[in-house]
């Protein structure tokens, strides 16, 4: 049996095992409520009961049409608890029944008492009558006040049974269970506890050059096919007799290639494509890393987005080559013309930016934005054709119009627009918006 097979049985011992056990919760909940609703509707009927043994002291008391009158309401809403039917138990339903008898018995004095009290009787037989229909009430209820505590006994026991039954059996299955699991995952483990040991071997041998042994393995699972490829693969290698130092040399180029290749991606991951400086994810890294050092130095900077003037004339008139060839010169240019603490790139299409780092003096950022723009003005020549390409620039300053990456773009962006759509200025500052 694969090992996958073996975790696909344990996934589903697993699954029996918390479908068991949440079984069991879900029915001891259940008869647990069950249990509350009869307790409760118990304590209703007790409660009926002392209402009505309350109104016949009244009753004995006073012996007056009233007193009869309400005893005989009281008596009928312990008839209507009774007749509540809270899925009461073979047992628990012979007491309720016996409630209900008892409870006739006292329908039918009260039905005697009325009719004793319109007979034409002497005083003297109606008082006797009445005393002896009183002790029959008061026996009455007695005899109910001892069933309730039958019931609540019956209710008490069987909910204590049900619960010792529903423990049991929850404990066995889940112990059963449990077993199952337990030794089915040990045996699990100590498959792919020999299948790893057999394959580290292998690695072993094979790492101090030994191209001779094969790995053993007799079990049929993942690893069976898993140790075939191994001994394939060394057994190729001992055919291409290939030396211990050779394999060694050749790990050694094929790491560094690899090395190579790594630094190589990371640098295009980094770079834009065309212009080869830093492209819009690199460039906010490079600036947030940037804000930090400024942050714990106390330093001030300044970013500058700029935006080509003219570019798309040229890009729809000369084509897309003669675009890009642009786009490398005004890099080419703007890179040249940076200090080693500053760096540039490319947010995509015609817009670059640049961060200017430890300048803090409004002055000596507006001489390094005129000195880009004079460098940006300078014509290009691409294939005989003498090109002009002009910029606007939007100034933001860090900290004072933000202290992130996002809100400092963000001001910048917004100052080259103003920039862009004033014929007066090629460049504009942030500062300058709300002023």
């Amino acid at each position: 049996m694969t090992l996958a097979t073996r975790l696909k049985l344990t996934a589903i011992l697993c699954a029996l095992l918390t479908i068991a056990v949440g079984q069991a919760l879900y029915q001891a909940h259940n008869y647990q409520q069950k249990i509350y609703k009869q307790l409760n509707h118990s304590m209703q009927i007790q409660l009926s009961i002392d209402s009505l043994r309350s109104q016949l002291w009244i009753y004995e008391e006073y012996s007056d049409q009233l007193s009869l009158s309400e005893l005989n309401t009281r008596q009928a809403n312990l008839a209507v608890e009774l007749s509540k039917n809270v899925q009461w138990h073979k047992k628990q339903q012979q007491v309720l029944d016996n409630l209900n008898r008892l409870n006739a018995n006292i329908r039918a004095l009260f039905n005697t008492q009325i009719l004793s009290n319109t007979v034409n009787a002497s005083r003297e037989e109606q008082l006797t009558s009445s005393r002896l229909l009183k002790a029959k009430y008061s026996m009455n209820i007695e005899k109910m006040t001892e069933d309730m505590f039958r019931l609540h006994q019956i209710t008490i026991a069987q909910a204590k049974q049900t619960q010792q039954s529903l423990l049991i059996s929850v404990s066995l299955v889940v112990l059963l269970l449990s077993i199952l699991v337990t030794l089915w995952s040990s045996m699990t483990l100590m498959r792919f506890k020999r299948g790893m040991q057999s394959l580290n071997d292998g690695m072993r041998t094979l790492a101090s050059g030994d191209l001779e042994s094969r790995i053993s393995y007799d079990m049929n699972d993942e690893f069976a096919e898993m140790s075939n490829n191994f001994n394939d693969m060394k057994a190729s290698l001992q055919k291409i007799t290939i030396k211990k130092e050779e394999l060694k040399l050749e790990v050694a180029r094929q790491t560094q290639k690899l090395q190579e290749q790594q630094v190589k991606l990371t640098y295009l991951a980094e770079h834009d494509e065309l212009t080869s400086i830093y492209n819009r994810r690199a460039f906010i890294k490079q600036i947030d890393i940037a804000i930090a050092r400024n942050a714990r130095r106390n330093e001030q900077a300044a970013l500058l987005f700029i935006d080509l003037d003219k570019f798309k004339v040229i890009n729809d008139t000369l084509g897309h080559q003669t675009g890009d060839e642009v786009l490398k010169e005004i890099a080419l240019r703007l890179k040249s013309h940076l200090r080693t603490t500053d760096f540039v790139g490319r947010f995509g299409g015609d817009e670059f930016v640049i961060w200017l780092d430890y300048i803090s003096n409004e002055q000596d950022i507006i001489i390094k934005v005129k000195q880009i723009l004079s460098v940006m003005h300078q014509t290009i020549e691409i294939k005989g054709n003498t090109l002009t390409v002009g910029a606007s620039i939007g100034v933001s300053q860090y900290p004072q119009h933000g202290d992130n990456s996002n809100s400092l773009v963000t001001a910048a962006d917004a100052a080259m627009y103003i920039a862009k759509h004033d014929l007066k200025q090629d460049y504009f500052l942030f500062t300058k918006i709300n002023s």
